[in-house]
């Protein structure tokens, strides 16, 4: 059947299921319903198959390819309920997400993250669909839909794919259209309301082009309760995407791959709790109902749906993102291959959040911003003597403008944010404006010296620059200009504010003696270059089955400048790049064809950490993005996965991390005098901490089996279980007053409990029935089924500290149907 005699049954398709399991959109190019969270391939009735992976820009068997990449298939994302990218923290054991104040999410692999909640930052964790880059984190809200997999490669990038990262990446490999007609959707309802559904339609157009359209959304699922207003909700989900893709191969050397892909999002943004609160005056609390709120959430201290927000306005997103992609394949021969890459993506936001976490209109914020990116890969790739060699060589163009603005209120319902002897404000603003240039040069080669003994090497040489304008500054009341003004007079200095403009103080190097303390714009450009590279061996001693490997490597994130409501430009100036160099041994070993077991061990030399910490300024201690000069991890990797006999599916894998920083961004190495430990103006001590959200031990565990009802009916049941260890959420104290432990055999800069991220185990089961021919799926399920109380990040706002409580259980029936 043409995809032109399916339009009316797509039409339908899609105005049945315009909700979308957003995850679930694997399961309708899948009949398969086992969990496979796998190093090696599906299981299947005769055991454990390969799978393909193109982590190397080349289809290859993953237990060919010598470097550590977990593999999921989509029905594998599906029963998980893995429906956003920070959903892999159920199958990536050392995978973690924070979410910061300004909506940021921040992803971690082994330990290696970033703390930036700029729009502009750059990741530490990069993400692609199909080697398109989503170049900045909040640009992969939607990528999960319609998947054939995803490639979580870990450790140092930059060789192969485009964008540096220290942490490791995740390439979504989206499903492409297919030449015969198929269709296919699937629905949800859950707990709290939350419906879900998805749709896709695939085939042939012409002969020679082929299309996909799936579409996707997420609505309801109101979760959150006030703790002041027991009648009010928060959590409602709006998101929906869609992926067009379309594929041409005008001649045998020529193919061609058109994608656009977009979403938007007009969902509640999440309320924190408040569990402290801190005197802002005095010791006195300006506002009484940041106590009386506090108190409220006590008395149910375990319950993740009790928040609390003000009821001024609509705590919401109105966020979108589109991205339009071109790739061209052209066989210059049979052994060489011209492709490039064009993309062009944009993201806008407009989104309300309250930050505090409780019912006083005590600080919120409005997020406006923009970023546009284009990218641009242009690469050879080929075989050469007698295909025993594999080379690529290329470059890189990347250019975006970013536009990221905070318009901030603090404690309006008390008369403003008090400083004592100085008055008190309101209202205010941060904006930032980047414009960021990279150009690369890239390239790699795999030789096999043997049959059984190969060796790698790849090179990256990257030149950024990047231009930045940012101030804080008054909305036009004048109250924040008064306050700064009166600041300046007491510091011995004109005063310069005026309302509605710029009230930053001028304070950071290089500014010259004639504007020192005035307020106005801060301006830099940072230029950096860096040559990243990997060098390995693989070898496979035992007929070609049991691979070994060894892999050093080095890896950059480039330098970034911070979103931070700064009174003083010296909390602007960037934290520079971050270098990782990363050793690693692994192995991949099938056992006949029932069993697989892999396994690696790791040490990454880390230097120039980019972090948050307190710095010493002319008005005291105040917030930075520094670079930890050095600090080291090194951790063991554990998968296995066993289909013991027909029907039934085990996986499991673990992480141990140790994480330590070794030298102060002061320069320090465990010395800070006893006296200054209580000092306001002394440096924030972090030598011998752990990093902040690297808890040492994680784990993730699947099982399933499967079973004929009859000749056309089977059966399925099935249990997952997620673990994560003991943490740290920051390097940031909660009171500089209180007693700090820098001693070596320190696991955490502060002796301050309520920065602990508590460990948590989670367990998720499901059972359903389905078709024997493979054309529907009944499934219910349950996630989180014991109501954990987790917490995934605990930050501090201005004068209460908050966590984010995870999601309590959830249950709910899917029902997926494929043509």
């Amino acid at each position: 059947m043409s995809l032109k005699a399916g339009v009316g049954l797509a039409a339908l398709i899609l105005a049945w299921a315009p909700s979308a399991l957003y995850a679930q959109s694997g399961s309708t190019s899948s009949t398969s319903t086992s969990p496979e969270v796998q190093d090696s391939s599906g299981t299947t009735a005769a055991g454990i198959g390969d799978i393909i992976v193109t982590a190397q820009k080349r289809e290859q068997s993953l237990n060919d390819v010598g470097m550590s990449i977990t593999a999921l298939k989509p029905d594998s994302l599906a029963v998980r309920g893995v429906q956003r990218p920070e959903d892999l923290i159920r199958v990536i054991p050392s995978f973690t997400v924070t979410k910061q104040e300004f909506d940021i999410p921040n992803y971690t692999l082994r330990g290696i993250g970033s703390q930036n909640s700029s729009l502009a930052a750059s990741p530490t964790v990069s993400m692609y669909v199909d080697q398109v880059p989503l170049a900045y984190p909040i640009m992969a809200r939607g990528a999960t839909l319609d998947l054939a997999r995803v490639e979580v490669l870990k450790g140092p990038q930059g060789t192969i794919f485009g964008q540096n990262s220290t942490g490791g990446l995740v390439n979504y490999i989206a499903a492409r259209p297919t030449k015969t007609f198929s269709a296919g959707a699937s629905a949800s309802y859950s707990r709290f309301g939350l419906f879900e559904g998805d749709g896709f339609v695939s085939g042939p157009i012409t002969d020679k082009v082929q299309a996909r359209l799936a579409v996707a959304t997420s609505q309801g699922g109101a979760w959150q309760v006030s703790a002041t207003r027991p009648d009010d909700r928060l959590g409602n989900q709006r998101f929906s995407r869609a992926r067009l893709s379309l594929d041409a191969q005008p001649s045998e050397a020529l193919r061609i791959a058109f994608t656009l892909s977009g979403w938007t999002d007009h969902g509640d943004t999440t309320a924190p709790q408040a569990i402290d609160d801190f005197p802002s005056t005095n010791g006195q609390y300006v506002n009484p109902l940041l106590d009386i709120s506090r108190n409220l959430q006590k008395l149910q201290p375990t319950n993740p749906r009790i928040a609390d927000w003000n009821d001024t306005g609509l705590l919401r997103r109105n966020d979108y993102f589109f991205q339009p992609a071109l790739r061209i394949d052209l066989d210059l021969s049979s052994q060489v291959t011209l492709t490039s890459i064009t993309e062009y993506a944009q993201f806008k936001r407009n989104s309300l959040q309250d930050g505090d976490g409780v019912a006083a209109e005590n600080q919120g914020g409005r997020l406006i911003g923009h970023i546009y990116d284009f990218n641009q890969e242009l690469r050879l790739g080929g075989k050469a003597l007698d295909s025993k060699l594999n080379w690529s060589v290329g470059g890189n163009f990347q250019h975006s403008i970013i536009q990221d603005d905070i318009h901030f209120q603090q404690n309006a319902d008390a008369g403003g944010f008090q400083l004592p002897g100085l008055g008190a404000f309101i209202f205010g603003r941060t904006e930032a404006n980047s414009r960021i240039r990279t150009l690369a040069a890239f390239a790699n080669g795999e030789f096999a010296l043997t049959d059984s003994l190969t060796i790698l090497g790849g090179v990256r040489y990257t030149e950024s620059r990047t231009a930045f304008k940012s101030c804080t500054g008054d909305e036009g009341q004048g109250d924040l200009a008064g306050v700064v003004g009166n600041l300046q007079e007491a510091l011995g200095v004109p005063r310069t504010t005026v309302p509605g403009q710029c009230i930053l103080l001028l304070d950071h190097p290089g500014v010259s003696s004639s504007e020192y303390l005035t307020t106005g714009y801060y301006r830099d450009t940072l230029k950096e270059h860096n040559l990243s590279w990997r060098a390995g061996i693989n070898w496979k001693p035992f007929q070609n089955k049991t691979l070994i490997y060894a892999n050093v490597s080095q890896g950059y994130k480039s330098g970034s400048y911070s979103l931070l409501p700064g009174f003083v430009s010296s909390q602007l100036t960037p934290a520079t790049q971050e270098k990782l160099l990363a050793y690693e041994v692994g192995v991949k070993a099938p056992i006949g064809r029932r069993f697989q077991i892999n396994g690696s061990a790791f040490y990454y030399d880390y230097s120039d950490q980019q972090a948050h910490a307190n710095v010493t300024t002319i008005l005291g201690q105040l917030q930075k993005l520094v670079n930890i000069p050095r600090s080291r991890l090194w951790g063991l990797e554990l998968e296995a996965q066993a289909n013991p006999f027909d029907g039934l599916s085990i996986n499991g894998s673990a992480t141990y991390l140790n994480s330590r920083i070794l030298k102060n961004p002061d320069g320090t190495d465990f010395t800070v005098p006893p006296a200054r430990q209580h000092d306001p103006d002394a440096s924030v001590p972090v030598t011998g901490s752990s990093f902040p959200v690297t808890p040492k031990y994680s784990a993730t565990a699947d099982m399933q089996y499967d079973w004929k009802l009859s000749s056309q009916l089977g059966a399925f049941v099935g249990g997952a279980l997620t673990y994560q260890g003991r943490s740290q959420a920051s390097l940031i104290p909660a009171d500089p007053g209180k007693p700090v432990d820098i001693s070596p055999s320190a696991t955490t800069s502060y002796n301050d409990p309520v920065f602990s991220l508590r460990p948590y185990t989670l367990i998720d089961l499901r059972a359903g029935i389905k078709s024997e021919s493979g054309g529907w799926t009944l499934t219910a399920w349950g996630r989180n089924i014991f109501n954990t109380y987790y917490t995934p990040s605990i930050s501090r706002d201005f004068d209460t500290i908050v966590r984010y409580a995870g999601q309590p259980a959830t249950y709910g029936v899917t029902f997926g149907w494929r043509m």
